[in-house]
């Protein structure tokens, strides 16, 4: 993808898929035939100066993920940026092995996701302290982009 760019307004003009349709295009809008003494003079107007650029279509790894955290694929972020990791492992962290933390966090998760903000009512609920929840839904907030949105309540 190559753009006709104004040098000064940074105005997008024209975009072609290679440079020869863009250099086409430029030539047959700003170009002016006169006749002066008897002989064919080109006159080249444009309004600005202008600079071909070749367009990057691809994006960094960065503005890919923030694409898709705000188009709301949060299954997709989450598969990039876990990479081969199942969602225990990268969720629960060195409780991985323990089945009462791994029951505990996701009891958190399933409260919180039903709109449950208070952390003393998920503490009441999972029969834990609130430091326990507090640091449950930190580790789910990792993993978990549409929950960094929704802050639970002390």
């Amino acid at each position: 993808m190559f753009r006709l760019i104004g040098n000064v307004s940074k105005k997008v003009y024209y975009e072609a898929k290679n440079a020869s349709d863009l250099n086409k295009w430029r030539l047959d809008n700003f170009l002016k035939d006169s006749q002066a003494e008897g002989h064919l003079v080109s006159q080249y107007d444009a309004p600005e100066a202008m600079v071909i650029v070749k367009g990057n279509s691809v994006k960094s790894k960065e503005e890919h993920l923030r694409d898709l955290l705000d188009e709301g694929k949060y299954e997709e972020y989450r598969r990039i940026t876990m990479g081969s990791y199942s969602r225990d492992i990268e969720i629960y962290g060195s409780g991985k092995d323990v089945p009462e933390l791994i029951n505990r966090r996701k009891k958190i998760e399933k409260l919180f996701r039903q709109g449950v903000t208070n952390t003393a009512e998920i503490a009441g609920e999972v029969q834990a302290s609130r430091n326990t929840v507090n640091y449950g839904l930190r580790e789910l907030r990792k993993t978990y982009p549409e929950l960094r949105q929704k802050r639970a309540r002390s």
